[in-house]
This record gives C-alpha cells, structure tokens and sequence, in this order.
C-alpha cells in the first residue's frame, strides 16, 4: 500500500475557504488492456451547466490567486524532509568525481557548455530509479560511464527530518540512495542511513520512499530535462501541451486507474448474470430435499432403538477389553512379586561369591606364597645334591687312589730292604780288599750325592705346590664355565626385549599383537555370525584404555589372561564362541555376565588413591563389570612409592581395600601387599610383563619404557661380560701360573741331574780305580731308585689322605645340608599340597558360586524381560482401551450394558433392526443420515450461492457508485486545475504588460494559449503564439510552466535550460518572475540550469548559486559512446 501524501495546510481568508489540491495520485497500477468499457462514460450534461462549474471554478480560482498575491510577503521556509542536499557522481558522463550540494530552497546551477550541468539532472533520475532512456541523455545505464572506465556510482542524500519524516528510528536525519552499475550490464541500489550504515538493496524499499515524499522523478513537469524543455518551450503543439498538463497534474494516471475499475466492474457484473442462474437450480435441489428429508423423519422410532443399540454395544466391547487388561495387571503383580524374590536371592548369592572370592583370593596367594618359598629351597636341595655327588665321586676317586699308592708303597719297602742288604755284603768284601782308600773316595761321593738328594727335595717340594695351582685354575675355569649361562640368559633377554621394541615400532598404534595370533580370525567370525542372541564382548583389553602408562608392567601381569578374555549373556552365546574358537584355533576363556548396572562407588577406597579402576578407561559396561567381580580392580590401590605402600597398608587396615600394587626398583616389575585372615600384612613379588602390551595406552610410553628397560638389560649384560672377562682373565693367570711352575720344574730337575752327573763322574773316578766296585754302585742305585720311589708314593699318599678327609668333611656337610633340606622341603611341599588343595576346594566353590550368581542374574533379566514384554503388551492393551473408549466416546457417553449381553448379541440385534430399516429405506431411495446430510448440503450450497450472489450484487453496486463519485471529483479536479492555472497564467503575463488566456479543451484534448504583447490592442483577444517572436513565445512558455507547476504537489523541480532562446529582457523578466514563483511556493526545492551568468538575479538567503568548472581543455563535447 502506498504511503498517504502529505497535504498541505488549508488556508482560510475570511468567509472564503479555497482548497489547495496539490497533486493526484492512485494506488491502481496502469494497465494496457482493452476491454470495451460498459457505461460508465463521462456523463453528458448540458453546456449551461459546464459554462456554470467553469465560471465558479474560475471565480474560485480568481480568488485564490489575488489573495495569494494580495498578502504580504512571507519568509519562505525550507521543506523538512523530501528535498535534495547533496548529489555525488563517480564516474558519470564527463565528471571523474563531483559532489554538489544543494539548497533547500532555490539553486541555479551554471557553466559554460560542456561543463556537466545536465548531467546532475540525470545524476538525480537515474539514482532515483528512474530510467536511462528517460533522460534522452542514453539507451543504457552503460552509456553514461564516463569513457575509459568500467563502472559508475551515483549518490543522493534526502533529506528526512522532523515528525514527518521516514522511519527516522531507522534511517535518522538523512537517507543515502546509491546507484551502482558497469559497463557489464549489472546494476544495484544500496539505501544507507545517515551514519552510512546498510539499510536495504532492494529497488522496491526506493519506490516506497519516492512514493512518500511524492518524488515524481519519471514526470516529465517535475524534471524537464534540456530536450523535453527545448520541446515544451519551443516545438510543443496544443496536444503535446495538453498531455505535459495531465502528467504533471497526474490526471492521467488517476484516469488509467478508474478504466482498470471500469474493466473490473464489467467482468463482476459478467459473473453476477452467471451466478444468478446458479442459484436458481440450487433453490429447486433444496425444494426437493426438504420435501424428501420430511418422508424420512417418519422412521425415527427405529433409527433411535438403532442408537440406543449401538451405543450399547460400543460400551460393551469397551467393557470387554477393560477385563483383558485387569488380566494383565494380574500377571504384572505376579512377575514383580517374582522379580523381589529372585533379587533377594540374588543378593544373598552376590553376598556368598563375595565371600567365596575372597577365600579363593586368599588361598591363591597363600598357596603362591608357599610355592615362592618351595622353589628356592628346592633350587638350593639341587645344588647341594650335586655337590654331594661330586664329592662322593671324588672320594671313591680318592680311595682307589690310597689302595694302588698303598701297594706301591710296599713293594718300594721290600726292594729297599733288599738293595741295603746286598750294598752291606758288597761294602764287606771291598773293605777286604782295599784296605781303607776306596772308603775316602767314597765319602766324597756321597757328600756329592748328598746334594744331588738336596736338589730332589727341592724338586720334590716345588712338585707338591702343582696341586694347589691346578685346583685353583680348575675353580677359576669353572667359575668362568657358569658365568657363560647367566651371560647367555641375559642376551637372549636383551635380543628379546630388542624384538618387542621392534615388533611396537613396526605396529605403532596397533593394539592386537599382544593376543594370539589367530585373534583377529576369530572377532571376524563373530563379526559375521549373527546366531548370537548379543554379540560377545572381547578381548577384554581391547576395551580397556590405561590411563596412566607407568603401571602397564604389572596391570598386564595381574589382570593376565583375563585380558583375553570374552564375554557373553547366555549359555547359547557360550556354546556358540566356544565353537567359534575352537574352529579358528584361538581358545580364550569365556565369561557368562548380565546387563544389569553394578555401582562401587560406595565400596571404592578413598578418593585420594589410585585404583586399578580409576586408572583404567573402561569403554563396555559388561567388561567393567567382569573386571570389578573377578579382577577387584575397584579395591585394588596404586602407590608408586614401596615405602609409602608398605606405611599405608601398615598403618591401619585401609577401609575398602583388598590389595596394593606398589613398584619396584626393577623396570617394569612390583610388590603385591595383602591382608592375610590374622590382619598381617603379606608381600609377593611381581614379575616383569615381557609381552606386547594388550591395553589401549600411549604407545610413545611403552615405547620408551622399553627403550629404559632395554637400556638396563643392556647394562647388566655389559655387568656380566665384565665379569665373565676377569673370570676369564683369573683363569688365564691360573693357566700362567702352571706354566711358570712347569718352567721352574725344569730347572729345579736341570739342578738336580747336574748334581747327580757331579756324583756319575766321580762314581765313574772311583770305578776307573776299582772296576770292581761298578758291582756296588749298581747296587746303589737300585737303593737310591727303590728309596726315591718309596718317597714319591709316600707323598702321594699323604695328598691323597689330605684330600680324602677334606673330601669327607665336605660329604658329612653337604649330607647334612640335605638331610636338613629334605625336611623343610617336605614340611614346605605338605604346605603347598595343603595350600593347593584349600585353593582348589576355593576355586570350586567360587566357580560354583559364580554360576550360581550369573544364573540368578540370568533369571532376573530373563524376568525382567518377560515382564517388559508383559508391561509393553499391557501398555498397548491400555492403548487400544483408551481407544476404544475415546471410539466409543466418539458415539455417546458411557450407557450401563443389560446383564448377559454381549458385542455379539447385541450385534444381532442390531442387524435385525438394520435390515428392517433398511428395508423402509429403499423405500425412500436412500438412507436417513445420507438424505439427512445431502439436504444439509443441498440447503448449504443454495444459501451459499445465495449470498455470494448478494455479495457481489452489493460489491457492484458500491464499486459502480463509487467510480461515479470518483469521476465527478476527477471532472472538478481537472476543471479546478484548469482555472487555477488560467487565473495564475493571466497574472505572470501581467509581469510584464502582456495580455492573454490559457484555453483548454478536455474533450479534444489541447492546450493551447494566446498572448497579446501590445497592451495598447484591448479589444484583441491575443495572438496564438506562432505569430509572437522568439522572446515572447519563450517567456509565455515560461509563464505556462510555472502555472502547471503551482498546481503540482511535488516538493522538487527541476529545469534544465529554460532560457536558451530568450533575450536579455525576457529573460531578466521571466528569471525575477521564476524567483517570485519559487518563493511563493513554500517548502519547495527549485533546480534550474542556465549557461547565463546571474548577474542580475535578486541574490538572497534562499538563492544558491552553483557555478561548474569550465570543461578540460581541448574538449568541444561530451564524450557520449556513438550510437
């Protein structure tokens, strides 16, 4: 709807009340149908009667503009909203940049030719959105960009102040209007507020505010361009006249509009004929119906027995379905009443596999604590045994030894004794012979044998030192010879470790390598089997994520095989992996669990400790709840520290706790501490998880864990060899030392066969004086070789008992350690059997109790299932009563059904009735209810018709006598207009002494006027003005112009070159004449464009004078594309 135009203040002059009508406009838009028009011409009246409005309209007139001109000058104010303060062109036709700024009043824009004064008229249209061809300036937008550039931007500022204004909430004082467009054909508008902030782009909102303050941009009166004033003031035929006064005036559109009503009121009047005929069949339907529906009302009796029947038995089926679902509540009471009982059982089984977990996990440890014990001690026996062996071995080494010595030894005797009595008889015959001189020779000898015995038993006692020597090179290689074993573990361990590393770089990010290898065969036959009535959860560790790395090592060890483990809800998801795992060659154990929650929170130790629990991530809720029964992971605390673990546990039994992991000083190993049944505290040792780790964890952690762990193994085995290489060194010097002693073994024997080769050569003197005496030293030396054999076994012999009681010593103490080795390790081994068999009594039971639990769990979810589906089937039996009840609420409200009557037989009753009406119906041709509902429609539609009928009757009638309301006012308007423009034309030719008249034919449609210049012809009533001469045809022109324009409501004119063909004197005259007028016109903005100078112009506060920049120079004309 387009906004109301602004009126004008009346203006009252005594008892005269003269109307200022300043401009008319529709809100009909004009339309170029061509429809013939009914009857709705312009009335045909008498002349007389036109001759009477034409003289009152003029008197009127008359008095209007003498009154105006007769008052006393008033100061003219500007307008406070709707007029132009600035103009910006970028781009446009000759101007690069140019902003104008305007007055509100009265602006005379000059220049020389060529400067860009026409171009703010066009500026100012085009902006506005007005057209380009509008303008006769162009046939495009493109065509106004000035040469060589690709885009244009033209910007208005409006005015918008004061309560009149425009959305001033939202645009403030000012509205910005820009106008974008290239020479790619695209265009835009942005409306901006004062502050320049966005508003809306949308053509429509610019046509709004047009509308509002009555900016008539595409009104050839309101903007006369230079070539529509050329024409209007020079060329312009009575006619042409005629159609710039009734679009100036808006007459024409106004006129445009009431033909579209015209049309519109034919076409109505059309329908109304077609419509009437309508109703006419419509009123005999009704007729007929009624007199058809007065036959059918007969039946009524039977039709109500019918109801009550029905209703009846809608109720009767509602009471049916009410029994059912009190069946239902029945049944729900008996599964919640079974449901409390077999959770009291279950609890008291949850309480008795507590207990038994307990027992189990206490026998466990103790019988591991006793198997820790066991294998030291057993280890210790099997040393000590093959001690004892090597000893007893040695001894019957020894013994042998002892008897062969032994043997030697007297058969050394008898030959000495013999060699000594046959020297004695040898010495006894000599003597006899010699007389004494063979015995000097023979003291010497022995002197010399003497030391040749002397160098023996040095030989002799460096020989004894070889034992010692040998015993210790054989330690020191046997000590070398076990040092190789441990040094071999340790490699094999570092080559080990080396492998995981590996094995966790190559497979970053993957957890399955920690599981066997047909693991994934296995879940991807799960994956594809869907028989299992849920699918089983597991491994255990793949949903399990360690939060904190640092306890991997020994979660991994104590949770064990449970990692790998699955689990399922029932016995047949059991059986079913059970087959799976054994067809895939991958046999995990397999736990029976139930979805109903657990919640420790109340069983859970102290906030302030970790737990297996808390560090753990735990992304399945069966698996948790498995991990909590046979793991206690949620009693299980973490300290890091041994000594804080072991105060802490010490100090007072900690409340809800049954264990705490603490770590070693070794990598990756720990200390279990736990409460025995006497409230001790008990340690077990943890070893180190050398796998790949099972657990979702920082991989860059175990990562570096391993390096660590690789890093230490690394050490101890350089420890090792280190040690393995002095050993070896220890055993090279052993080895040195028999050498040395080998060495000096020779000289000590090279000592001793030069001392005996002394004693040969003077043995070999005495025998080269007595060749008989070679008897006797034969004799000697068989003594000399028994004796030295004697002594030879003789010092073997005493080693040999040295040995055999050290020998014996060290089989009564190894014989000993054993005996006293048997007896612990058989009291030990009585206790591990005991430990073993209270362990497996526990196991049992706790086997025995878990399955009972999980089978209570079972019947209670299998229960609870039942009852589910139970309460789902009540629910939707609920439903269905609901329904039936709001079914048969539907009907009527709830009757009391007749004892022993049923759907059924109701139902029989029912179609007895029914087909006894039915019967009377086809009488009728139709049932009650359709004759009922079809005369309802009948009787509906002819009402209907009936009124739209009116409706449009009464629309016609007023549209018709509006449009003559309207008609008459448009005649008084035009002839209002029309004097008012005659009187105002006769008094500016006055201005200047000239005579004349405006003449105007509505009917013919011209406008033409007749001047007189000379005042002196009064009898002349003018001459038409192609006989007046250029001046005089210009200033009347002039004149016309702002006679039309005071009859415009515009707040904005605009002229371009209205003085082109005037002289000096016309032109000063119509100029004053111009200013008059504008001055006159209150409020209203006046842009005219002259290349005269204004010299003479009467410059006041409300004149503003815009001179434009001569043209570049060089430049004779515009620079317009060619056509």
């Amino acid at each position: 709807m387009a906004p109301m135009k602004r009126q004008r203040s009346m203006l009252d002059d005594g008892d005269t009340e003269i109307i200022d009508v300043e401009s008319a406009q529709s809100s009909f838009q004009q339309a170029s149908r061509k429809k013939s028009r009914v009857s709705y011409d312009e009335p045909q009246g008498t002349d007389s009667e036109d001759d009477s409005d034409e003289e009152l309209f003029q008197e009127q007139a008359t008095q209007y503009v003498t009154q105006q001109r007769s008052r006393k000058k008033m100061d003219n104010e500007p307008a406070d909203n709707g007029i132009i303060e600035t103009v910006t062109c970028t781009n446009f036709m000759c101007h690069g940049f140019l902003e104008i700024t305007l007055g509100p009043l009265i602006n005379f824009i000059i220049g020389h030719n060529g400067s860009g004064k026409s171009a703010i008229l066009t500026a100012i249209t085009i902006c506005l959105g007005g057209k380009a061809t509008a303008t006769n300036r162009g046939q495009s937008l493109k065509s106004f960009i000035k040469e060589g550039e690709e885009s244009s931007m033209l910007s208005v500022k409006i005015k918008n102040t004061a309560e009149s204004s425009y959305q001033q909430e939202v645009y403030g004082d000012s509205i910005i209007v820009e106008r974008h467009f290239s020479r790619s054909g695209s265009s835009s508008f942005k409306l901006k507020s004062s502050t320049g902030r966005l508003i809306s782009t949308r053509k429509g909102d610019l046509e709004e505010i047009c509308d509002y303050f009555a900016l008539q941009i595409d009104n050839p009166m309101n903007v006369l361009t230079q070539d529509m004033a050329r024409q209007f003031l020079n060329n312009s035929t009575p006619s042409d006249k005629y159609k710039f006064f009734m679009k100036g005036t808006q007459l024409e559109h106004l006129d445009g509009d009431y033909l579209i009503v015209e049309q519109n009121v034919d076409t109505i009047e059309q329908d109304l004929y077609r419509k009437s005929e309508d109703v006419k069949v419509f009123q005999e339907r009704a007729e007929k119906a009624k007199a058809l529906l007065a036959l059918s009302e007969q039946q009524d009796t039977l039709r109500e027995r019918i109801s009550n029947l029905s209703d009846m038995m809608a109720w009767a089926q509602v009471e049916e379905q009410e029994r059912l679902l009190l069946g239902f509540d029945k049944r729900l009471r008996r599964a919640d009443e079974n449901i409390r009982t077999l959770e009291i059982t279950s609890t008291n089984l949850s309480e008795s596999f507590s207990q038994t977990e307990h027992s189990f996990e206490h026998a466990n440890k103790s019988a591991e604590d006793m198997r820790a014990v066991l294998a030291p001690l057993q280890e210790e026996k099997d040393r000590v045994k093959a001690e004892h062996d090597r000893f007893k071995a040695e001894g019957l080494t020894l013994h042998a030894e002892q008897r062969e010595i032994a043997g030697e030894i007297n058969v050394a005797k008898d030959r000495i004794k013999k060699a000594e009595k046959d020297i004695e008889d040898e010495y006894k015959r000599l003597s006899d012979a010699d007389g004494g001189g063979h015995a000097l020779r023979r003291q010497e000898i022995e002197e010399k044998r003497t030391e040749a015995v002397e160098a023996k038993r040095r030989l002799r006692g460096h020989e004894n030192e070889f034992p010692a020597l040998e015993d210790n090179r054989r330690r020191a290689h046997t000590e070398y010879e076990e040092s190789q074993e441990p040094v071999q573990r340790k490699r094999r361990d570092v080559q080990e470790c080396e492998q995981r590393l590996s094995t966790m770089l190559k497979d970053r990010g993957q957890q399955q390598g920690g599981y066997q290898p047909n693991m994934p065969r296995l879940l991807n036959a799960i994956r594809q089997d869907d028989r299992f009535l849920q699918k089983p959860v597991g491994p255990l560790g793949s949903h399990v994520r360690l939060l904190k790395p640092v306890w991997s090592s020994i979660l991994e060890k104590s949770l064990g095989g449970a990692l790998d483990s699955f689990i399922v809800t029932s016995k047949q998801d059991q059986s079913r992996l059970s087959d799976l795992m054994k067809r895939v060659s991958c046999p995990c154990q397999i736990f029976i669990g139930n979805n109903s929650q657990i919640d420790t929170r109340e069983h859970e130790p102290d906030q302030k400790f970790d737990t297996s629990l808390r560090v753990l991530e735990i992304d399945d809720a069966l698996a948790k709840k498995q991990l909590i029964i046979n793991q206690g992971i949620d009693q299980t605390i973490l300290i890091k520290d041994r000594k804080e673990a072991i105060d802490k546990m010490n100090s007072t039994k900690l409340p809800n706790v049954k264990q705490c992991f603490t770590l070693n000083v070794e990598p990756g190993t720990g200390v279990r501490l736990g409460y025995g049944y006497g409230g001790g505290l008990s340690e077990s040792f943890i070893q180190a998880f050398r796998g790949t780790p099972r657990m979702k964890t920082d991989i860059e952690y175990q990562i570096n864990a391993q390096r660590e762990l690789l890093q230490k193994l690394k050490t101890e085995l350089n420890r090792l060899e280190q040690r393995q290489r002095d050993l070896r060194s220890h055993s090279t010097r052993c080895e040195q030392a028999i050498v040395r002693h080998r060495r000096d073994t020779g000289d000590l024997q090279i000592e001793m066969q030069q001392a005996e080769s002394i004693v040969d050569e003077l043995q070999d003197a005495l025998d080269q004086d007595a060749i008989e005496e070679g008897r006797l030293d034969v004799l000697k030396d068989h003594l000399q070789e028994a004796k030295d054999e004697q002594n030879t076994h003789e010092n073997s012999y005493g080693e040999s008992i040295n040995a055999k009681d050290k020998n014996n010593e060290s089989l009564r103490n190894t014989r000993n350690q054993m005996a006293e080795m048997d007896l612990e390790i058989k009291e030990k081994e009585a206790m591990v059997i005991k430990a073993e068999s209270k362990a497996t009594n526990c196991a049992n039971k706790r086997a025995a109790a878990l399955r009972e639990m999980n089978a209570a769990f079972e019947s209670i979810e299998s229960v609870k299932k039942d009852r589910a589906e139970l309460e789902t089937e009540r629910k939707e039996k609920f439903d269905q009563v609901e329904d039936f009840i709001r079914q048969a609420s539907d009907i009527c409200s709830r009757v009391p059904v007749d004892e022993g009557e049923t759907g059924e037989s109701l139902e029989r009753k029912m179609e007895k009735l029914g087909n006894d009406l039915r019967r009377a119906e086809q009488r009728l041709g139709a049932s009650a209810a359709q004759i009922g509902a079809d005369a309802s429609k009948t009787f509906q539609a002819y009402v209907q018709a009936r009124d739209e009928v009116e409706s449009i009757e009464q629309l016609a009638q007023l549209l018709k006598t509006t449009l003559v309301n309207r008609r008459n006012r448009w005649r008084m308007f035009q002839k209002h207009i029309t004097s008012r423009a005659r009187i105002q034309f006769f008094y500016l030719l006055s201005e200047r002494g000239f005579r004349g008249g405006l003449m105007a034919n509505h009917k013919e449609k011209k406008l033409d006027l007749k001047v007189e210049p000379d005042e002196t012809l009064k009898e002349n009533k003018g001459r038409k003005t192609m006989t007046l001469s250029g001046g005089e045809k210009s200033f009347s022109t002039v004149c016309l112009l702002l006679s039309l324009w005071d009859a415009m409501g515009a707040p904005i004119r605009c002229l371009d070159e209205f003085d082109v063909f005037m002289d000096s004197v016309n032109r000063d005259v119509s100029m004053d004449m111009m200013i008059k007028a504008a001055r006159r016109s209150i409020g209203k903005q006046f842009i005219l464009i002259t290349p005269q100078s204004m010299g003479n112009v009467d410059q006041q506060g409300d004149v503003k004078i815009i001179k434009m920049h001569d043209p570049e120079r060089g430049q004779k004309q515009l620079n317009f594309p060619k056509a």
